[in-house]
């Protein structure tokens, strides 16, 4: 069903941008509450809900930021291979409720479904950045925090980013997806600089994980209507969920993604398992009764997060990069958030010693 919130939040200073006013022109009927006392709004939240990060996901917070929105990925963790990403938030929290989400924990003290509307000083910090850095490649990304189109219909970020990021020589804007709303982006008259990718799973962990998104075949359907329109496309096994019968499950996968998108459409394919922090564990069982993320062991890492297993990570990411080497090819496949123990194991090489990844790692 299309998003609608319960009520709308407007913060000083963010009703005057033109993104504050095309939302309230999308939501007549929803209540308004101007300049609020954000504490408060929570306190009450927390008092009025069993479920406050599913009942935060309701109420929408439009929000001028202040900082600077450009960061280096903050997923570098200890004893951990990172790519060179950077990550612009301009949403917090998503409208989807995977049961594996990190958002959960990560948003306890503020789980507002938050908007920022001041994209002019987004636009004025990227050319400033990007300027001043000319031989530095920049791979950017707006779906660390939220889903990156999943809300496109009436925030229409992709409007005003796609062609800022058509006109760079140092860039691209990748746009991180689940969803199916890809409208905006098949009316663009230029793909240049851009990587369209959607997380995926098989279409029972989807149905069961991943609740409120679109299904697997809505999403391969959007992809193969996006790399007709000329788009790169990218993506992502994160996380990876071991379960009985899981190599045939993405085995099939693998199969309908080579029917729906050629295989030199494809800009990369990266592999992640599922990984959590300690307090996240209970939060899933209590919001997610029905998972299977916990039927396999898991061993703490240095960065703190539990992972399957070494031997069973190893076999995993080995056997899934055999099995879209044969599909597509010399796609690019890396790791995401791996030691490089398992890098070695599953490649037999690091990053900077492939020329096709070593231009996005920084190691």
């Amino acid at each position: 069903m299309p998003y609608q919130p319960e009520i709308i939040y407007i913060e000083e200073d963010a009703g005057k941008y033109d993104l504050t006013r095309r939302v309230l022109e999308t939501f007549p009927e929803v209540p308004v509450c101007h300049q609020p006392d954000i504490p408060d709004v929570i306190d009450d939240l927390r008092q009025s809900s069993v479920d406050v990060f599913g009942a935060g996901k309701r109420r929408l917070l439009l929000s001028q930021f202040k900082g600077s929105f450009l960061k280096k990925c903050p997923g570098i963790s200890p004893g951990m291979v990172c790519c060179n990403y950077y990550v612009v938030n301009l949403i917090k929290n998503c409208v989807y409720d995977c049961s594996y989400c990190f958002l959960q924990d990560f948003l306890q003290n503020n789980p507002l479904l938050t908007a920022f509307v001041n994209l002019e000083d987004l636009l004025t910090e990227l050319e400033e950045t990007l300027s001043a850095h000319p031989t530095h490649t920049f791979r950017v990304g707006t779906g660390e925090l939220t889903d990156s189109l999943a809300l496109d219909d009436f925030l229409p970020y992709s409007q005003t980013l796609i062609p800022f990021f058509n006109q760079q020589n140092n860039a691209v804007l990748e746009l991180k997806t689940k969803s199916d709303r890809v409208e905006n982006l098949l009316q663009q008259n230029d793909p240049s600089n851009i990587i369209i990718s959607w997380s995926i799973n098989p279409p029972e962990i989807a149905e069961r994980e991943e609740k409120g998104t679109p299904g697997t075949a809505q999403r391969l359907n959007a992809a193969r209507l996006c790399a007709e329109k000329g788009y790169r496309i990218g993506f992502h096994f994160d996380p990876v969920i071991l379960y009985p019968g899981w190599k045939s499950a993405y085995a099939d996968l693998i199969d309908l993604m080579f029917q729906n998108v050629p295989p030199e459409q494809i800009e990369w394919i990266s592999l992640g398992g599922f990984r959590y922090r300690p307090n996240l564990k209970k939060m899933i069982k209590d919001r997610h009764e029905d998972t299977r993320l916990f039927t396999e062991e898991y061993q703490p890492g240095e960065d703190g997060k539990f992972r399957y297993l070494r031997p069973l990570r190893n076999q995993a990411f080995e056997t899934l990069r055999r099995m879209v080497k044969d599909r597509f090819g010399d796609v690019n496949v890396y790791l995401c958030m791996e030691t490089k123990e398992i890098w070695e194991g599953v490649t037999g090489k690091m990053p900077r010693s492939d020329k096709k990844l070593n231009q996005f790692f920084d190691l």
